[in-house]
C-alpha cells in the first residue's frame, strides 16, 4: 500500500470512529430518558414495595398492597411512558404555552386562558370528596417521585426546548379531563358556525346547511339583531381557529362506536361489548393501558395520561365504553355594555350589572409579554374581545358551558372503576358532567344497558341556536337535568345496544338533548349486521369493527352512475363507470371503486358549495365532521335545490349537471394522481394516515416524531372511520384511537389495540409498534388473572419506598 493509501485510509478510518462516536452519543442522548422497566426503582412516597411488570408491547400490569399505592405506582409509570405529553397538556390547557415555543403559542394562551380551564380546575379542587382527593395526590406523587429520580435525563422534547418539567398536583389532574371536555364539545363549534353562515345568507338558506336542525327550532332574540349576533361569532371564530391551527385540531370529528350484545345473543352465553373512540390520531396516543390490582381494587383498561383512573374498560364484573353524546350544553348570549372600548357594566332586565374585568399577563419565550383583558358576565367569559385585532362594539358576546360548572367528574371513574352492578354503575354516573358521554354497560349477570351522562341545561325560554339577548334574565339558565333524569335504556327486548354518535331518544324526551348528531351511517351498517340470527363471537365483533361497507355509497353511487350518460363519456370515465356499477360498496384498501365514489363524492360536495361560501366560509364549515356530506346527501333529494346552481355561471345548474362535471373532475384528478389505468387507482393509494406529533409540522422533526404515512381502509361512512377534510382530502386525521372488545365471560380475553404505541418517547421499542396491528386489524389478548398475566411477563420491575 502506498504512503498516499494509507493516508487516505487513516483519513476515511478517523472520519468512520467521529461517525460511531456521534451515532453512539446520539443513541445515548436518546435512550437515556427511557424507562426502567427491569430490576428495581426507589420510590419514595410508597408504604410498601409494588410490583410493576410489562407485557411485549409494554402493557402494564401493577400489583399493591395499598389502592394508594397503586395509584402512586400508576402516576410514576404514566410519567416514565408519557411525561412530554402530560407537560404539553397541561400548558395548553394552562394557557402556558407560549412561554415553552414562543410567539406560535400565543393564540392558544389567549383562548385557553380567556376561556378559564385553570380557574375551573382551582374551583374544583375545593369540591373534591375525600377518597378522590387522596387518590389524586397519591397520582401526583407517583408521578412527581420519577420526575425527581431522573433529573438529567428527560425525553427529546424537553432537551430540544430547554424546559424542566414543573411538580404535577391534583389540579392538572382536574385540568386534563375538563381540557378534553373542552376539546369533544360539539355544541360551541356548531353554534358559532352557524352563526357565521347566518351572517353570509341569513337564517332561511343557512339551515340547509344544518339538515338536522327542525324548522321549528325558538329563535329567542328579534330578526334585527341576528346581523350583530353574527359578527360577535367572527370574532371568536378567528379567535378559536388560530389556536386550533396551532394544536392540529383540523376537524371535529370525535365521534366513537360503542355496542354491547347481550348474552342470549353470544355463543358464550355471556355480553360481549365492543368501543372505538374516534379522537384526531396523534403521537403520542392518547390513551395509556393498564391493569391495577390492590386491596378493593381490580380494574383493567384505558387512562387519559395525567388522570388515575380507567375510562374506558372492565373489571370483575363490569365493561363500560363511550361514546360523545352530541349534547348541546353551550349557549352565546349579546350582551349590551356600557362602553364600546373600556366596558365595565352591562344591562340585564333594564339594570347595570359590574362586568368582571381582570388583567392576565402571556409569558412569550423571545418575545415581549402580552397583557391579556379578560371580561366575564354572570354567565361566562366575553368571547369576542380575545384577539387583539377584535373590533369594539357595544354588544359583547359572552358564552354559558356547563363545563364551567365545577364538577367531581373524577369520582364518577372512582366509583366507576369499582362498580359491580348496573345501580352502582348509574350513581358513579351521577359525578360525570363533562364531557357528556353515552356511556355503554355490560356484566357478568347478564345485563347490558346505555345511560347519557352529562350537564344539561334547563332552558326556560327554549333552545336558541343563535346567541339570545344577554339583556334578559329569563335567557338564562335555570339548573340542569338530573342525571336520573336522562335517557337509558336496560337490556332491551332486541338484546342489543348501539350508540355511534347518533340521535340518542325520540322527540317524546321532554327536554332538547341536541339537534346535532352524527349521520346514521355507522349506527344503521351496526343495526344490519347486529339484528341477525346468529349467535355473536368475540371474532364477529372484532370483525364489525372492521366493516367498510358504506350505506351512504350503497345509496349514492347508483346515483352517480345513472346520471353519468355513457354516449358522452370519456374512455377512462367509462372505465370508471364500469367499477363503480359492479362496486359492492365496501371501502376496502383494494378497491379502484372506493377511490372513484370518494373522490366524485367530494368533487360534489365542493361543486355544490364553494360557489356560494367561498374558500374560507368552506373551509370553515368543513371543520364539521360530516355536516358537509351530510348536508349535500339531502339535498340529492332536491334535484332542483339552489344550491346546485354555479353563480358564477350564466346558466341555471341542476344536480345532474354538478354530478356529472364532479364524476369528471374526479377522473381526471385520480388519473393525474395515479395514472391512467384504472384498474390501479386502489383506495389505499390516496387514503393514508400519519400519526403526527405535536413537532411534526417542522419538516426537519417530521422524520423523528411521526409516524407515518401509511395506507388504510374506510372513510367518513364506515364502521371503521377515516375521517379526512375537504380541503386536505383522503388524508385521515380522525379515526379508531383504539379498539377494544370485553368479553364478560372470560376476563382473559380482552381484545386491545392502542395506536401507535404505549411510550411517548421516540425511538421506543413501544413508540409505535401497534400501528401494524392496528393497521391490520390484529389485537392482543389481554388478559387480568395472575397467571395468565405471568405468562405474557418481558419486563418486570419492583418499585420500593426509600427506606
Amino acid at each position: 500500500m502506498t504512503d498516499r493509501s494509507r493516508r487516505l485510509w487513516g483519513v476515511v478510518s478517523i472520519l468512520l470512529i467521529i461517525v460511531l462516536v456521534l451515532a453512539a452519543v446520539g443513541a445515548w442522548l436518546v435512550r437515556r430518558s427511557f424507562p426502567t422497566v427491569d430490576g428495581r426503582a426507589i420510590v419514595a412516597p410508597l408504604n410498601a414495595s409494588v410490583d410493576v411488570v410489562r407485557d411485549a408491547y409494554g402493557m402494564v400490569h401493577i400489583t399493591a398492597s395499598s389502592t394508594t399505592d397503586a395509584y402512586r405506582a400508576l402516576g410514576y409509570v404514566h410519567a416514565q411512558d408519557r411525561l412530554w405529553q402530560m407537560e404539553l397538556i397541561r400548558r395548553v390547557g394552562m394557557g402556558r404555552l407560549a412561554e415553552a415555543v414562543g410567539a406560535a403559542g400565543i393564540p392558544v394562551d389567549r383562548l385557553l386562558r380567556t376561556i378559564g380551564l385553570w380557574e375551573v380546575a382551582v374551583r374544583t379542587e375545593g369540591i373534591l370528596d375525600a377518597e378522590t382527593r387522596d387518590a389524586l395526590t397519591a397520582y401526583a406523587e407517583g408521578v412527581n417521585a420519577h420526575i425527581n429520580s431522573t433529573k438529567g435525563r428527560r425525553p427529546l422534547e424537553f432537551d430540544l426546548l430547554g424546559l424542566e418539567p414543573e411538580p404535577w398536583t391534583v389540579r392538572h389532574s382536574l385540568l386534563v379531563s375538563r381540557l378534553m371536555a373542552w376539546e369533544l364539545d360539539y355544541s360551541r363549534w356548531m353554534d358559532v358556525t352557524l352563526g357565521v353562515l347566518v351572517e353570509r345568507f341569513g337564517l332561511e338558506r343557512a339551515m340547509e346547511l344544518f339538515p338536522s336542525w327542525p324548522g321549528d327550532a325558538p329563535l329567542i332574540v328579534p330578526a334585527q339583531e341576528r346581523k350583530a349576533r353574527a359578527l360577535g361569532f367572527r370574532e371568536f371564530l378567528d379567535a378559536e381557529q388560530a389556536a386550533r391551527r396551532v394544536l392540529g385540531w383540523s376537524s371535529l370529528g370525535h365521534g366513537s362506536n360503542s355496542w354491547v350484545v347481550a348474552g342470549s345473543r353470544t355463543r358464550s352465553g355471556k355480553p360481549i361489548l365492543a368501543n372505538d373512540p374516534h379522537l384526531m390520531l396523534m403521537t403520542p396516543g392518547r390513551f395509556h393501558e393498564s391493569h391495577l390490582t390492590a386491596p378493593g381494587l381490580e380494574v383493567s383498561g384505558l387512562c387519559i395520561p395525567g388522570v388515575p383512573f380507567v375510562i374506558i374498560g372492565r373489571n370483575r364484573a363490569i365493561a363500560w365504553g363511550l361514546t360523545n353524546a352530541m349534547m348541546d350544553d353551550h349557549d352565546f348570549y349579546v350582551e349590551r355594555v356600557d362602553d364600546p372600548v373600556h366596558p365595565t357594566r352591562y344591562e340585564v332586565d333594564g339594570s347595570w350589572r359590574p362586568l368582571s374585568v381582570r388583567e392576565d399577563t402571556i409569558v412569550v419565550r423571545d418575545g415581549d409579554p402580552i397583557v391579556l383583558t379578560i371580561y366575564a358576565t354572570h354567565r361566562g367569559p366575553v368571547v369576542n374581545r380575545i384577539e387583539a385585532a377584535a373590533k369594539f362594539s357595544r354588544e359583547l358576546l359572552s358564552m354559558r358551558w356547563s363545563g364551567h360548572e365545577p364538577s367531581n367528574d373524577g369520582r364518577a371513574f372512582f366509583m366507576l372503576n369499582r362498580a359491580t352492578s348496573w345501580s352502582e354503575f348509574r350513581s358513579a354516573l351521577e359525578h360525570l358532567a363533562a364531557p357528556a358521554q353515552n356511556i355503554i354497560y355490560a356484566d357478568t349477570a347478564g345485563n347490558i344497558g346505555v345511560q347519557t351522562s352529562g350537564r344539561l341545561p334547563i332552558r326556560p325560554e327554549g333552545h336558541a341556536w343563535l346567541p339570545s339577548a344577554g339583556w334578559l334574565s329569563a335567557s338564562d339558565w335555570d339548573g340542569f337535568i338530573p342525571t336520573s333524569s336522562l335517557p337509558f335504556s336496560y337490556n332491551p327486548r332486541q338484546g342489543y345496544i348501539v350508540t355511534a354518535n347518533n340521535k340518542i331518544i325520540g322527540d317524546e324526551f321532554p327536554y332538547h338533548i341536541s339537534h346535532i348528531w352524527e349521520p346514521s351511517w355507522r349506527a344503521e351498517r351496526l343495526h344490519e349486521v347486529l339484528r341477525g340470527d346468529s349467535l355473536i363471537t368475540v371474532e364477529d365483533m372484532v370483525r364489525l369493527q372492521l366493516d367498510v361497507l358504506s350505506p351512504l355509497a350503497r345509496r349514492v353511487a347508483p346515483l352517480i352512475v345513472s346520471s353519468v350518460p355513457e354516449s358522452s363519456a370519456s374512455n377512462t370515465e367509462r372505465r370508471a363507470l364500469v367499477y363503480l356499477r359492479s362496486w359492492d360498496h365496501r371501502l376496502q384498501e383494494s378497491s379502484p371503486a372506493a377511490s372513484i365514489f370518494e373522490a366524485t363524492y367530494n368533487r360534489l360536495v365542493t361543486e355544490t358549495l364553494a360557489d356560494e361560501l367561498g374558500p374560507d366560509l368552506l373551509s370553515v364549515y368543513d371543520t364539521l365532521a360530516s355536516m358537509p356530506l351530510t348536508t349535500v346527501e339531502r339535498l340529492l333529494h332536491r334535484p332542483a335545490s339552489p344550491w346546485f346552481d354555479d353563480v358564477r355561471t350564466p346558466a341555471v345548474e341542476s344536480r345532474d349537471d354538478i354530478i356529472r362535471r364532479a364524476f369528471s373532475a374526479a377522473v381526471l384528478e385520480l388519473s393525474d394522481r395515479l395514472g391512467p389505468e384504472v384498474r390501479t387507482w386502489s383506495w389505499d393509494r390516496i387514503h393514508t394516515v400519519t400519526f403526527e406529533h405535536a413537532f411534526g409540522a417542522d419538516p426537519r422533526l417530521a422524520l423523528i416524531f411521526n409516524n407515518g404515512p401509511f395506507p388504510v381502509r374506510g372513510s367518513h361512512s364506515t364502521v371503521s372511520v377515516g375521517y379526512y377534510t375537504l380541503t386536505q382530502p383522503y388524508r385521515m386525521t380522525v379515526g379508531p384511537s383504539t379498539r377494544q372488545v370485553y368479553d364478560l365471560s372470560d376476563v382473559n380475553r380482552t381484545r386491545s389495540v392502542l395506536p401507535p404505541g404505549q411510550s411517548g418517547q421516540a425511538f421506543h421499542e413501544h413508540y409505535d409498534d401497534q400501528i401494524p396491528l392496528w393497521l391490520s386489524g390484529g389485537s392482543r389478548i389481554v388478559p387480568m388473572d395472575p397467571a395468565r398475566v405471568e405468562r405474557t411477563v418481558t419486563r418486570r420491575l419492583r418499585l420500593e419506598p426509600e427506606r
